[in-house]
C-alpha cells in the first residue's frame, strides 16, 4: 500500500498495541532491515523520548500520507490518479516508471497500461523502455483537471 523510506518501521503498531503483523514488505531496492523484538521496542520508546518523539513524528508522517492517498483513492479516475502522480513525479525530479506508478496508482497493473497507452497515443507522454517523460504538461494537466 505505500513505499516506505530509509528509516522509517514497519511493524511498530501492531508492537505498540500488541496485535499480529497487518503488512508485509517487499523491496523494490536493497535494503537493509533491523529487526527488533516488539517488548524490546515498545521498552525502548519508553525509556528514550528523543526515541518516543521520532516514532510519534513518523507514525503522523504515515496517517498523513495514507489519508492524502485514500482522499486520491475515493475522489479521482485512475486517469486521473496517474496523470497526477506523473506530474508530481516532473515537478519533484523523480524518474517515472510502470513498477512506481503501480505503487502510487489504486488500479489494476492492466488498468496503468490501458492509461499510459492512451496517454502516449495522444503525445502526452513518451515511454522508452521502462523510463516514462510527459511531452506535454498543458494536455496532461487539462486532462487531470477535466476527467470525469
Amino acid at each position: 500500500m505505500d513505499v516506505y523510506d530509509s528509516g522509517m518501521f514497519l511493524g511498530e503498531q501492531e508492537a505498540i498495541i500488541n496485535r499480529p503483523y497487518s503488512a508485509s514488505i517487499i523491496n523494490i531496492s536493497p535494503i537493509t532491515v533491523l529487526s527488533i523484538r516488539n517488548s524490546d521496542f515498545v521498552e525502548w520508546s519508553h525509556r528514550d523520548h528523543r526515541f518516543a518523539d521520532r516514532l510519534i513524528h513518523n507514525l503522523s508522517e504515515q496517517i498523513y500520507h495514507l489519508t492524502k492517498r485514500m482522499e486520491c483513492y475515493s475522489m479521482h479516475s485512475a486517469l486521473q490518479q496517474i496523470g497526477l502522480f506523473l506530474l508530481y513525479c516532473a515537478n519533484e525530479h523523480i524518474p517515472i516508471t510502470r513498477e512506481r506508478i503501480t505503487y502510487e496508482v489504486d488500479t489494476s497493473y492492466r488498468n496503468i497500461n490501458r492509461v499510459l497507452k492512451k496517454l502516449a497515443y495522444i503525445n502526452v507522454i513518451q515511454i522508452n523502455r521502462s523510463i516514462i517523460k510527459i511531452t506535454d504538461f498543458q494536455t496532461l494537466q487539462q486532462i487531470v483537471e477535466t476527467e470525469d
